[in-house]
Parts: structure tokens; C-alpha cells; sequence
């Protein structure tokens, strides 16, 4: 079912998260929550970037893991108080398909990215699967051949685990950077995904999700 038609079939607007930022009296960006956006370039994130990997290695998806996780935990809470405000069930208490509606939703309303999440291994394998079309990162940061969809990583660990109350991790097992279509998130049991981290990067995609499959 298409994502506006599962929410309409809860009585839930889909346009509660598709303007997520208004301007404030002093002439900034907030969010419905009333905290501060800033909105920064792409020229701005690739500073970032090469400031962070000239201090330290790696320190780039450490940051961006932490603050995607922060991220994600911000946009179920928001988006709980949001259906509260509204009479609607929390994210726990709705239909998972719904709140991977919402989630989707938000993604293209930050501008992240077209997201869409693939359920076909979550009862039988305990995993899930979701990929990012047109990521806002990986276009960002044209010429870096690692994976650099750390903090996408971060915002589906939080959110998932949250609507599941579960302790969960989530790791990019393919980036478009590499020519791929899509980038591609696995969100399941930290322990399974620590077991293939050594095959991430150098495994194709298909190939990581048969490993889990095993």
C-alpha cells in the first residue's frame, strides 16, 4: 500500500511531517519542537569532513554515527508528541508499516534522500533492509571512495530501536559512492552486525545479506 494511503487508513495526515522547519521571530530555522536548524552547504560538509580526517582518522563516521543516532531519537519523540498533540497513538502502538510511512516521509522532507524500507527479511531473519536514493552525503562528498552514510546509519539505529524498544545496530553494507543505485543500511542485533564487519566494504551487497540469511 502506498505510504500516504497506509496513514490515511489511520486517520493520520501525511503533511504533519512534510514542513518540518518554519522561521522563527529572530529570523532562524526551527523545527515543530521549537529547536534551532541550521542548514549548511555542501561545500561546508566536505570542509567538515577533511577538518575531522586531518585530526584523526575515521573520526568523520564517528561523528556522524553519534549525531544521526541523537538525530533519530529526536525525530520518534518528535514525531510521538506530534500524534499525541493530534489523538493519534504513539509510534509504538501504530502498525509498523505506518511508522515506516512516517519515517520515509521525514527523510524527504529533510532532504536526505528518497528512503524505502524492505521488511521481507524482518520475521524469518530478524533483520531489516533500507536503502537511500539520492543521499544528500554521497552527493556532498563526490570523490570519497568510503562509505559516508554514517550518519543515515545513526538515524535508523535510533528510530528502530525506539519504535521497538530494542537495543539495535544499524551499519551501510553498499554506498552509491561505489556506483551502486542506492545505498544500503541493515538494521539488526549489534552482536550479528559486529560478525560482518569484516566482510562490509568487501563483499557486495547480496553477498552480506546471505551471510545474514545464513
Amino acid at each position: 500500500m502506498p505510504t500516504n494511503e497506509i496513514l490515511a487508513s489511520l486517520g493520520i495526515d501525511p503533511q504533519i511531517v512534510s514542513e518540518p522547519f518554519v522561521s522563527g521571530a529572530a529570523g532562524q530555522f526551527v523545527d515543530p519542537a521549537g529547536a534551532r536548524v541550521v542548514l549548511i552547504s555542501a561545500e561546508t560538509t566536505r570542509g567538515f569532513r577533511q577538518v575531522l580526517e586531518a585530526e584523526q582518522p575515521g573520526a568523520w563516521s564517528a561523528a556522524m554515527k553519534a549525531s544521526g543516532v541523537s538525530s533519530g531519537l529526536k525525530i520518534a519523540t518528535g514525531l510521538d508528541a506530534t500524534l499525541t498533540r493530534l489523538g493519534k497513538p504513539a509510534l509504538a502502538a501504530l502498525p509498523l508499516e505506518a511508522c515506516l510511512a512516517l519515517l520515509e516521509l521525514t527523510f524527504a522532507a529533510n532532504g536526505w534522500g528518497r528512503l524505502t524500507v524492505d521488511l521481507a527479511d524482518a520475521a524469518d531473519q530478524g533483520f531489516v533492509v533500507a536503502r537511500l536514493e539520492h543521499g544528500f552525503q554521497v552527493e556532498s562528498l563526490a570523490g570519497v571512495d568510503e562509505f559516508v552514510d554514517a550518519m543515515v546509519a545513526g538515524v535508523l539505529q535510533a528510530f528502530f530501536g525506539q519504535i521497538s524498544g530494542q537495543v539495535l545496530g544499524c551499519e551501510e553494507i553498499g554506498c552509491a559512492r561505489r556506483g551502486l543505485p542506492h545505498c544500503t543500511f541493515v538494521i539488526t542485533d549489534p552482536e550479528r552486525l559486529a560478525s560482518l564487519a569484516s566482510l562490509i566494504g568487501r563483499e557486495p551487497v547480496d553477498a552480506v545479506l546471505a551471510r545474514l540469511r545464513q
